[in-house]
């Protein structure tokens, strides 16, 4: 849990270099592609102002890392120009309703709730994962814009079974990989936001799930 101190950093290195995290390759992930289950049958939100909340945590998780979580979808939102003003939310919410009047208050179209559903860190040979969902509701009809969600895994990796490392193993030497996704929670949640972004900019497109 840790690693979320390096989340303000990632973001201003995506804001400044357009998202180039997109094609970092010293994180050994496997990039699930998000999955849409709610998007606008009509009209277009490009032009839409959106307030971005501070995630929402597992419990006994620190409210802060939802609020970094959150700084973090909102400078991608920016870079990526996911909608025509994109502001940042400071205030918690608990309930859908509590969102939308926070995005009533705030005098925007749309409000961005996230959350965070499941995160694991990994250890010194992988095996994080992270579980997140995004809902955009339209702010003056309470209805739900876009609800898309994405899970993504670092692959483990594995102690290094090599005859030298067996024979160093007979005298109680072990040498283990380290694992090459170092920091990789904050990667991971720059990748997620990456996608989402691009998904409801209509610069990707993805599949989407019946309802």
């Amino acid at each position: 849990m840790k690693n979320f101190i390096y989340l303000f950093l990632l973001a201003g290195c995506l804001w400044l270099s357009g998202c180039a995290i997109k094609g970092a390759d010293h994180v050994a992930v496997r990039t699930g592609s998000p999955v849409v289950h709610i998007y606008p049958m009509g009209g277009h939100y490009g032009q839409a102002s959106a307030l971005v909340l501070p995630f929402q945590v597992p419990a006994g998780t620190q409210p802060s890392y939802g609020q970094q979580v959150g700084s973090l979808f909102h400078e991608v939102f920016l870079s990526k120009q996911t909608f025509a003003t994109v502001r940042s939310g400071q205030r918690f919410y608990g309930s859908i309703d509590e969102a939308r009047e926070l995005g009533r208050l705030a005098g925007v179209d749309l409000v961005v709730a996230g959350r965070i559903n499941y995160v694991m860190s990994g250890g010194q040979l992988g095996g994080a994962r992270v579980d997140v969902s995004l809902r955009v509701l339209n702010v003056k009809s309470g209805n739900t814009v876009w609800f898309i969600s994405q899970v993504m895994d670092q692959l483990m990796d594995h102690p290094d079974v090599s005859l030298p490392n067996r024979l160093l193993s007979v005298f109680n030497v072990q040498r283990v990989r380290t694992s090459t996704g170092a920091a990789t929670l904050p990667n991971m949640l720059a990748h997620i936001a990456v996608d989402m972004g691009e998904v409801m900019a209509g610069a990707r497109l993805v599949s989407r799930k019946m309802r």
